[in-house]
């Protein structure tokens, strides 16, 4: 059951049609934009969940997973020659292009062009599905992604590739059109890092407010609460597996001060144990997204 308070702003996001998955490395990114994309496909609608040069999966191509839903790991080099091939229009032509060899240092060597095509690809590809759930990058690089695009846009100032990075910075501007979603852990340094990361989106889109997804929660014990604040344990270390458990949910409701305090909500998601099978995580998050897109 998704809180109230947290399915406005939630399902707004997963109603657009690019979704953009941000966070810390090692929140679990990867996990809930595939549950994400999953429950949507799941919907009815026709989906694609898009990773950025994972080296363990396949590179480049759309992968069909199922009923509405696909996969794609974008590749830049890939990327890039499919934009020449759609600029240029000639199969033959585009294969002299992108043999020359100043054509293939400037794809490999120009500033940014690397993210540019990399997000070109997502803003193609939006025409083609009602859905895109992006896992981007960890937050570094994924904020470096969109700076590419503005940046382009700036130095070039006519032609096909400003238009087009012109056509992206209005596209991932447009709240009604694309949404963002930050995950975090329960976990002081996360946290914070989120908190990072909005203020760096809402510079580069001021009229986008983010969702919020707390993933890795422990169970809400209620004498938690009795305990002190975590700086006043005589020890860290718990008792006996109840005392770890009233620790851990002390510690992570003290943590969620910093979201609290910026008058956040969230949708929490459970820390799941290791299952039988290691990639059935998604599967097993995706009902908690249930219904979500049509709050």
């Amino acid at each position: 059951m998704v809180p109230p308070e947290s399915a406005g702003s939630l399902s707004k996001a997963l109603r657009c049609n690019i979704i953009f998955v941000s966070g810390k490395g090692g929140v679990g990114k990867t996990t809930v934009s595939q549950a994400i994309a999953a429950q949507l496909a799941s919907e009815g609608k026709k989906t694609l969940w898009v990773t950025f040069e994972d080296p363990f999966l396949p590179a480049g191509g759309v992968i069909p997973k199922g009923q509405n839903l696909s996969w794609l790991n974008c590749e830049a080099g890939r990327a890039f020659e499919e934009y020449v091939g759609l600029k240029i229009g000639m199969p033959a032509l585009t294969h002299i292009f992108l043999k020359n060899s100043v054509i293939q240092y400037m794809a490999r060597a120009a500033p940014g062009i690397h993210e540019l095509v990399l997000l070109g690809k997502i803003w193609y590809e939006r025409l083609h599905y009602e859905h895109l759930v992006c896992d981007m990058p960890s937050t570094g690089y994924g904020l470096a992604m969109f700076h590419s695009v503005k940046n382009f846009a700036r130095l070039f100032r006519g032609g096909p590739i400003h238009r087009d990075a012109e056509g992206m910075i209005s596209t991932f501007s447009d709240p009604h059109v694309c949404g963002q979603v930050i995950v975090s852990l329960p976990e002081e340094m996360p946290l914070r890092e989120s908190l990072e990361l909005r203020d760096f989106l809402h510079e580069l889109f001021p009229v986008s407010s983010p969702a919020y997804i707390l993933n890795r929660c422990m169970p809400e014990i209620p004498t938690a609460a009795e305990l002190p604040l975590p700086e006043s344990w005589a020890s860290p270390l718990p008792a006996n597996a109840l005392d770890f458990l009233r620790k851990r949910c002390r510690l992570e409701q003290h943590n969620l001060r910093l979201w609290r305090d910026e008058g956040l909500h969230w949708l929490r998601l459970p820390y799941l144990p290791p299952g039988p099978q290691e990639d059935d995580l998604p599967a097993r998050l995706q009902p908690h997204f249930s219904g979500v897109s049509s709050a």
